[in-house]
């Protein structure tokens, strides 16, 4: 992390906020966001690029309008993929023309929501896609640059398979050969073509797939200027991976040094980033409420659970967790799960931790990306409360749901 954090007399503070004190006064389970580490890691990256560039930052990933607002009000862009993601970037203050709506399912009506706020790039994602929108020039003007996402299908880390959407048999994007006849036939139809977009999948650490991608993009572009198509926008996408387990940085130089074969091309590089940013930015403070043994294993029974953190049971992913209170206790080994009815609920298998006590709490680490946006309802759990920190400050972001929230849809 950029900002600071660690134990201070014991007790683990994030800038100058104890946490523990923080879980008190807002209960838990409970979300917590730095704005410094969240604009320090926007700033850091946009910084390293040292070309014509937009650092348009993933809303799928972390949706907390305090966020927003702040990175809308230093410059910076949005990636929306919903029409609910364009109002909320909308409600933070990003401008239209700093806007990307990218996504697979768009319907026509977002296709012209999109168009009426003259946003800046449209992903086209189908030849459907693309149908409606000619169809739609003939009634009204285009008023958002067209951009077709495209396969460059490069050898990947292994990965959960989930993550890898650049692949040929994914739903995601155009195969080369339907994206070039497509980018020709919007060209002749005077269509405002302005962009192309890739995206490999998530958490991609081997900078040469980026570089290969790169590569391989950047031949495609230079086809289509041959056919006298020139595009102003090259849209990289984002799946830049994080250490969760070991919390090693990486080099965001290294990162954007890699569309720098582009960006010399007279392109301006734009980047759809999230977890790199947002990820590092957020924690999640949960208490033990029970502790168990079974089967010959130990568990802590926690607050949170796959409801809060989806994307453990849904990706296998990894959290470091420690605990709130520095201990002396003896270390052992146990499996932190949640109060959820699956067996699946859990968010750490056979780690070693401190024997806590009930009622201690427990920090998760890396949890501003890819949480809150995934939350549910299930087993009529209300969603927790996220506050925001900024050195000393604490601004309650998003208040705790009551259990009047989990019925105000019925009729």
């Amino acid at each position: 992390m950029i900002t600071q954090f660690g134990y201070k007399d014991g007790v683990l503070h994030w800038e100058e906020v104890n946490l523990k004190k923080l879980a008190q006064d807002f209960d838990t389970p409970l979300f917590v966001y730095s704005v410094d580490e969240f604009l320090g890691r926007m700033k850091a990256i946009s910084e390293s690029a040292g070309y014509d560039h937009l650092l348009c930052f993933s809303l799928k990933s972390n949706s907390v309008l305090a966020l927003l607002k702040e990175a809308a009000k230093h410059g910076f862009g949005a990636d929306v993929v919903s029409l609910g993601e364009l109002f909320v970037a909308e409600r933070a203050g990003f401008l239209p023309s700093k806007i990307v709506f990218s996504g697979v399912g768009k319907s026509n009506r977002e296709i012209v929501s999109a168009n009426e706020k003259n946003i800046l790039l449209l992903n086209i994602e189908s030849e459907s896609e693309y149908s409606f929108i000619k169809r739609l020039s003939s009634e009204q003007k285009i008023n958002f640059g067209l951009s077709f996402r495209v396969k460059f299908e490069v050898q990947l880390e292994k990965l959960h398979p989930y993550l890898g959407v650049g692949k040929k048999d994914s739903k995601f994007g155009l195969e080369e050969n339907i994206a070039f006849s497509l980018y020709e036939d919007a060209f002749k139809s005077g269509l405002p073509v302005a962009g192309i977009h890739f995206h490999l999948g998530s958490q991609i650490k081997d900078m040469e797939i980026f570089r290969s991608a790169s590569e391989l993009a950047l031949d495609f572009i230079l086809r289509l200027k041959r056919r006298g198509i020139n595009l102003t926008y090259v849209d990289v996408g984002g799946g830049l991976g994080l250490d969760y387990e070991n919390l090693v940085e990486p080099s965001f130089s290294e990162y954007t040094s890699c569309f720098k074969a582009i960006a010399d091309e007279n392109y301006k590089i734009i980047f759809e980033l999230g977890r790199a940013i947002s990820a590092p930015s957020g924690i999640l403070l949960t208490k033990i409420v029970r502790k168990k043994k079974s089967g010959g294993k130990k568990f802590f029974v926690v607050d949170a659970g796959m409801t809060e953190i989806l994307r453990i049971p849904l990706y296998k992913a990894y959290h470091k967790i420690i605990p709130v209170e520095m201990s002396s206790k003896n270390q052992e080994q146990v499996s932190v799960v949640g109060p959820i009815c699956e067996n699946s609920d859990y968010i750490a298998q056979d780690i070693i931790l401190p024997d806590l006590s009930e009622g201690d709490l427990l920090c998760i680490l890396y949890a501003g990306a890819y949480t809150s946006t995934m939350l549910m309802n299930y087993n009529g759990r209300p969603n927790p409360a996220e506050v925001v920190i900024k050195g000393k400050d604490v601004l309650l972001a998003r208040k705790r749901q009551n259990y009047d929230d989990l019925v105000a849809r019925d009729l």
